[in-house]
């Protein structure tokens, strides 16, 4: 709007009552001018919040869901450990997604090797039906048993109906348990039979462990007879850290009650009673020691020997043989 302000001049010069009335024309189109505004900026304002995007906005490259419950694509592989008892790695991955499973595959160990499949049915290492969750094992192969220390990686791949994947690793270092170690091995190094009587001797094996004798879950003999062939059938015999409370074995031939002849439990030594009778074979015992912890994990085994004299008055062993007998301590 223009407003049109009348001067009255005479000669280029702007008179008295002229200036004014220019004045007060000026206060007049200011008044009309702050009144308009006043009513201007209230209505745009308004224009503005109602022609404003109410979508909230977000920086992710994934998009906004609020609360919609949609279910997003995604994996994790949540277990992977090595049991060393079984020679396993176990190892669970977790899945969701929008649409339906195609396949989940894994690879561990051999690099190159062929992928393998988990399933969520229930079925082979899977535990639970549909839960998202894929289960699966792996044996350690006897001729990779060398390498259970080393670095392995865990591969799994997951993809849907829509030829959608994802691809995760994870990496485990197992730590290979400190075997026992024998630490002496005491008996007698020469024993002869007798005609009417038993021979007994006690033959004492003491072990530790690094992490106690707790760790210890038996230790024994393998015996070679002068024969050739082993004693207990082929068996490993058991040796004792039970103070002679456990075993207790009533020998009716001999009327004689046998322990292990232990004297202390749990102190590490473990004992066995010998026991020799008229009939048995004269010659040289070949032993061999071992101790074993609760997860398999066996000591270096040790041998040791004990000679056998036949009965007085009878033949006596090879020198040559006799000559290998000895304590080993």
């Amino acid at each position: 709007m223009r407003s049109r302000i009348k001067v009255k001049c005479y000669n280029n010069v702007i008179t008295a009552e002229g200036a004014k009335s220019a004045e007060l024309s000026m206060r007049k189109v200011k008044r009309n001018l702050m009144r308009r505004l006043r009513l201007f900026f209230p209505m745009l304002t308004i224009l503005m919040l109602t022609t404003c995007d109410q979508s909230p906005t977000t920086l992710d490259e994934e998009p906004y869901l609020g609360d919609s419950g949609e279910t997003t694509f995604s994996m994790e592989i949540s277990r992977f450990e090595f049991d060393y008892l079984s020679q396993q790695f176990f190892f669970s991955v977790e899945v969701t997604s929008p649409l339906e499973i195609a396949e989940v595959v894994y690879n561990l160990g051999i690099s190159g090797s062929l992928y393998l499949s988990l399933n969520d049915l229930g079925q082979d290492d899977d535990i639970l039906i549909g839960d998202g969750r894929y289960d699966g094992s792996w044996i350690l192969p006897d001729s990779m048993s060398t390498y259970v220390d080393s670095l392995w990686t865990l591969e799994v791949i997951v993809e849907d109906d829509a030829l959608n994947f994802l691809a995760e690793f994870k990496t485990l270092q197992p730590e290979r348990p400190e075997p026992p170690a024998i630490l002496s091995i005491t008996h007698m190094d020469t024993l002869q039979l007798q005609p009417n009587s038993l021979v007994l001797d006690t033959l004492r094996v003491q072990v530790t462990h690094s992490k106690g004798l707790d760790e210890i879950k038996s230790v024994s003999l393998m015996s070679l007879k002068p024969d050739g062939t082993y004693a207990n059938l082929g068996s490993p015999i058991t040796l004792w850290d039970d103070g002679s409370r456990i075993l207790n074995f009533y020998w009716g031939t001999w009327d004689i009650t046998l322990t292990s002849g232990d004297k202390v439990a749990g102190d590490g030594i473990y004992s066995l009673v010998l026991p020799l009778t008229p009939v048995d074979l004269s010659g040289t015992y070949y032993w061999t020691f071992s101790a074993k912890t609760w997860l398999g994990v066996e000591s270096i085994p040790l041998e040791d020997s004990l000679v056998v004299l036949p009965q007085p008055g009878l033949l006596k062993p090879n020198p040559k043989v006799v000559g290998r007998m000895g304590v080993f301590q």
